[in-house]
């Protein structure tokens, strides 16, 4: 399997717009700093108060912007897109909130009516195997004011304004992005499901894989009992095959709304069934006059129908513009699905892993110059994670540099464990990993633990040239 080799993550940025050769360099240097400590605070990134006074500059400057830093790094995940025949695009939003009682600029209310933060509504960009390639897209907004309350459905479709259109804007613009690189699959939660995104999709050209919430009409005219519905038509979906797989356990700590869609659960082994059709799905009361009064799209569920005695049965439908007529290509709807769990585990990466939450800015200016940056950090987080599992022929330099790799060779013989003759990706990304409280007999190592291996290796390089500087100055006295 043919890797490149890894460039510092500052070569994501190497074409940036600042219009300036000292901000770029300022900038090379803070990415460079994130990516060896990406969990570290920004005065222990910085590693001298000078350092750190440049970091400052650099965000508070008014020719820096955020939009500028994040065009570099979606431009070379377009370019890694275009190697791959296709890829999947994924959507989603997450919540940022920043602690202290001190009002930030820029920052508004959040769901739960405490605190400070701002929204942000992520594309990232995954190839078919499963390597991360990168963000697309980022759209960033605050709430302001006291919440609007509950409205009609016309009310909400009328409104310009309105936050749901996020799914349209960012929809259009990978397609843009991507038009004429790379085909994509655009990938989305229930969050996604909008008669007006799928119509928007179709008339673009677009495909996609969405998982439904809402129970929708197959005849039109008005709502009324008597109307058949799309959820009583997938149950009776012709019978394609079934599968086992083992469900992660879901605990307290869903609250909230997300609390009754989304219950607490045991791990378990689950035997689900998987159907599929294609149906006609009309528009609803309330929608946007100019969308078509019906659309006609292909539907897989996935039941799990006998789940054990307190458990809720496991139950996916997905809507998509893929083709439903054999099972190889119904079950290639149900992976590509799958690969949307990644965008959750961005989110970890940016939070956990970046501590991102964590820093003490005061604007939403700077905040979002600092976020543009942690997005290209976290998605190197994933890949090397990716890398563990995966790249299992490339060897070890494409990752660490000769000095990284001879400290690491030191390490392993410390531990009087034999050096393979070939050092390859995962057997010294493994190496790695117990540096950071791995322990093999544990399924394979995740991001966070491959972060903070990282983190020793790098402080260890740090303390080998320090010695070696101390060297050379003694020879020279």
């Amino acid at each position: 399997m043919q890797i490149e080799q890894l460039a510092p993550l500052s070569s994501e940025f190497i074409d940036v717009e600042l219009h300036d050769k000292r901000l770029k360099r300022r900038l090379m240097s803070i990415v460079d700093a994130a990516e060896k400590s990406p969990g570290a605070s920004l005065p222990q990134q910085a590693g001298s108060s000078a350092a750190l006074e440049g970091t400052y500059r650099f965000v508070e400057n008014s020719r820096v912007s955020s939009e500028s830093i994040m065009d570099a790094h979606v431009q070379c995940t377009v370019e890694r897109a275009a190697q791959h025949p296709f890829v999947y695009v994924i959507h989603d939003t997450t919540e940022f909130k920043f602690g202290g009682q001190k009002r930030r600029e820029g920052l508004g209310r959040l769901k739960t009516g405490t605190g400070q933060g701002f929204f942000g509504h992520f594309t990232t960009c995954v190839a078919p195997s499963g390597e991360p390639l990168g963000t697309l897209g980022l759209y960033a907004w605050r709430r302001e004011g006291k919440p609007k309350g509950r409205r009609s459905q016309q009310e909400s479709q009328s409104d310009p304004n309105r936050e749901s259109l996020r799914w349209i804007d960012s929809s259009l613009q990978a397609g843009e992005l991507l038009h004429g690189q790379a085909n994509a699959i655009h990938l989305m939660d229930r969050e996604g499901d909008s008669y007006g995104l799928f119509s928007f999709l179709l008339d673009s050209n677009q495909h996609f894989v969405i998982r439904l919430s809402h129970d929708r009409r197959r005849e039109g005219g008005r709502a009324a009992p008597t109307i058949p519905k799309l959820f009583e038509a997938l149950s009776d979906a012709p019978y394609y095959f079934e599968r086992e797989v083992i469900l992660s356990e879901r605990n307290k700590r869903n609250i909230g709304k997300k609390k009754a869609a989304f219950p607490n659960r045991r791990k378990r082994l689950a035997r689900l069934e998987v159907r599929a059709t294609h149906q006609e799905i009309f528009i609803g009361n309330g929608s946007s006059a100019h969308l078509p009064p019906s659309l006609r799209l292909n539907f897989v569920e996935v039941r799990e129908p006998d789940p054990p005695t307190g458990e809720d049965p496991v139950v996916w439908r997905l809507v998509t513009t893929e083709p439903i007529d054999t099972e190889k290509q119904v079950a290639a709807i149900i992976d590509a699905y799958r690969q949307r769990w990644l965008i959750e585990e961005f989110f970890k990466a940016v939070k956990t892993g970046c501590r991102y939450q964590d820093h003490q800015l005061e604007s939403s200016k700077t905040l979002l110059i600092l976020l543009a940056i942690e997005t290209a950090v976290a998605w190197r987080m994933l890949l090397l994670r990716w890398m563990a599992h995966n790249a299992s022929d490339a060897p070890a330099e494409r990752v660490l540099s000769t000095t990284q790799l001879s400290i690491l060779i030191g390490i392993i013989s410390q531990r009087k464990q034999k050096v393979p003759e070939k050092m390859t990706v995962p057997y010294i990304l493994y190496e790695i990993a117990e540096l950071g409280g791995y322990i093999k007999n544990n399924r394979p190592p995740g991001w966070l633990v491959l972060r903070r291996g990282f983190d020793q290796l790098y402080s260890m390089e740090q303390g080998w040239r320090l010695a070696q500087s101390a060297t050379t100055i003694t020879q020279k006295m």
